[in-house]
């Protein structure tokens, strides 16, 4: 199994993600795992991930050679920027040198293909290749190119067009590919045009520690996520820009909450905001996400399955999104969740559900939502899928 970085411990979607599938597969499978280490974490945090896998292997690139890398995969080999970011020569000759050797070989992520795609055209014929590649990541920086400005909009515009051209080559070459949603399987297929047919899985709910009968605090929304991942920068700013001011006048006590760590520059400039709390990384974030009148994500760019509304959805918050955050969301309506189609819309629909005579309804679509969310995104559901696409019911 191969990481662009390490799945545990669990600080984003893509970290859920790559773990969910070590637990469910080391159910049938001994697993060795190689990832690529960003960040020196103590082995006894990464003992949940240690104790389900059968080796774990880490490789680390400092960020200069990173920076090196991703400019001479661009200009050179014709990669993605961060294909070059992600590459390391020592992971690659390990990879090579076992890899034979193996009955399956997971690639997690679009960033680990290049390792798979640069082996010996022999050797790559040989192997069962498994490819999750998550979300359909030219439609993440697509979407991203479409709303950012500047410098900023000439990156993304540079990577969508140069990823568009590397996903179609990689779900063409891969038989067994996997995405998280039906709206990414669809880009890849339709828009780009993909003769492929990836199969379709999704997260399991994570448990934070769901209560019955928390208190809701009075007027007060609650967003979490990785605070430097782009598509949760966007939507925060968006929201605190277009859409608090509004809703401040309205209901002078309101207050908005952002749970994530590893906040960026543009978030951590929010603090001066009045109404505005950064609580960073929290232990328990069902305790924030319970109490909260509602819970938002408004998310302007990204692809893929949205972790942090499932997540909110199980614990039974109300939660209220844009179209982009609740596509990834198979069979959902406005049972089970809020969804804004634009700024004056979102306005209006908050403040209707923080007045005081919205309890039953906040309440009602909180009961939906955690309904919904154990009927589609439950483990040993998804775990099902998993052990039949792997053929763990035959091995």
């Amino acid at each position: 199994m191969l990481c662009y970085r390490a799945p545990y411990p669990l600080r984003s979607g893509s970290e859920i993600r790559m773990y969910q599938f070590v637990e469910m597969l080391s159910e049938v499978y001994d697993i060795d795992l190689f990832y690529l280490e960003e960040q020196k974490v103590q082995d006894a945090e990464m003992a949940p991930l240690y104790e389900k896998c059968h080796s774990v292997e880490k490789f680390r690139v400092p960020v200069p050679v990173r920076c090196l890398q991703t400019g001479i995969g661009y200009v050179f080999r014709g990669w993605p920027l961060q294909l070059g970011y992600f590459y390391s020569a020592a992971m690659y000759r390990r990879i090579k040198e076992v890899v034979s050797g193996y009955d399956k070989v997971l690639c997690m992520h679009i960033r680990m293909m290049s390792y798979i795609m640069k082996l010996p055209a022999k050797t790559r014929e040989k192997l069962h290749v498994y490819f999750d590649g998550i979300d359909a990541i030219s439609m993440n920086y697509r979407n991203s190119y479409e709303t950012s400005l500047g410098i900023k909009k000439l990156i993304n515009g540079m990577e969508y067009r140069r990823m568009e051209k590397y996903e179609a080559m990689v779900y063409g070459a891969v038989k067994d590919s996997i995405l998280i949603s039906e709206r990414d399987r669809d880009y890849i297929k339709q828009t780009l045009g993909v003769e492929c047919d990836p199969a379709v899985i999704y997260n399991y709910a994570i448990d934070h520690g769901y209560k019955q009968g928390v208190k809701k605090e009075k007027r007060t929304l609650a967003f979490m996520g990785k605070m430097n991942y782009a598509p949760n920068v966007d939507a925060v700013l968006y929201f605190v820009k277009e859409v608090f001011p509004s809703l401040k006048t309205e209901y002078p006590d309101l207050q908005f909450q952002i749970i994530g760590g590893n906040a960026s520059k543009e978030i951590q400039a929010l603090s001066g905001t009045e109404g505005v709390q950064l609580l960073g990384f929290v232990e328990s974030p069902a305790q924030y996400l319970q109490s909260a009148t509602i819970v938002i994500a408004p998310m302007i760019s990204g692809s893929g399955l949205q972790n942090k509304i499932v997540q909110a959805m199980y614990l039974g918050a109300p939660v209220l999104t844009t179209p982009i955050g609740a596509e990834g969301l198979c069979d959902v309506s406005q049972d089970e969740i809020i969804i804004a189609d634009s700024s004056g819309d979102m306005i209006r629909k908050l403040k209707k559900y923080l007045g005081d005579d919205a309890r039953e309804e906040r309440e009602a679509i909180g009961n939906c939502a955690r309904a919904y969310i154990q009927k589609y995104y439950s483990y040993e559901g998804v775990k099902k899928q998993v052990h039949e696409f792997f053929g763990a019911d035959r091995a």
